[in-house]
């Protein structure tokens, strides 16, 4: 089996984009913003074909 894309929520979603293109080489989209919701997402691609979904939103608890 293979997972293409998995989807996380994280607090600060600049500093997680960070890390998986600095360390894991990863590359990144330029990234989605619903100005209605301010809901924010990038997708990080991998060179095997993986994405990983790091996404954001307003009230988010730790």
């Amino acid at each position: 089996m293979k997972i293409e894309h998995v989807a996380m929520y994280v607090n600060d979603l600049q500093a997680a984009r960070e890390f998986f293109v600095t360390y894991l080489g990863g590359r990144s989209n330029d990234g989605y913003h619903n100005k209605n919701t301010d809901f924010r997402s990038f997708f990080i691609s991998f060179d095997d074909g993986a994405r990983l979904e790091l996404m954001t939103k307003p009230g988010m608890a730790d």
